[in-house]
């Protein structure tokens, strides 16, 4: 091959490739912009006020768990703008229910069951290792358990 048909094949794959970079560019600045929203989150900030677990710190009710029903929707339900870290207060209604969950786990939660809603200051009072359910500090046989919630890892 000569040196003129190696430079015009060479320039041919340049002139190839940044012709093919500016119509990608081009097209890629042509697509539209999508914005996904979130059907549970808005700009907008809600009034919590008429939560009674926010008016009142000790209040504590119950919750029968209808079907389909999740942990997550009881805890917008009724923790919502409490100012807590949700993940303690699952942790908090898992243990005051174990009865409602296979194996403590958040995702298995049997339909029907009555779970207990523990206030704010139970919840407080668990995460600082004081005032721990009947359930938590006794198990069947007898033995005590600890009274603590741990997270481990991130």
């Amino acid at each position: 091959m000569s040196n003129i048909s190696r430079k015009k094949i060479s320039s041919v794959l340049l002139a190839s490739a940044l012709a093919l970079t500016f119509s990608c560019n081009a097209y890629a600045q042509s697509q539209p912009i999508i914005v996904l929203e979130y059907p549970n989150f808005s700009s907008n900030q809600q009034n919590y006020s008429d939560n009674l677990f926010i008016q009142n710190y000790d209040y504590t009710t119950t919750h029968k768990v209808k079907a389909n029903e999740t942990l997550s929707h009881i805890l917008e339900d009724y923790y919502s703008g409490s100012g807590l870290n949700m993940k303690f207060v699952e942790m908090a209604i898992i243990s005051y229910n174990m009865h409602a969950f296979v194996k403590s786990n958040p995702n298995f939660l049997f339909a029907e069951k009555t779970l207990k809603l523990p206030s704010l200051n139970q919840i407080q009072a668990m995460l600082l290792g004081d005032n721990a359910p009947e359930s938590l500090t006794r198990s069947k046989s007898g033995v005590i358990r600890s009274q603590e919630i741990y997270f481990i890892g991130g």
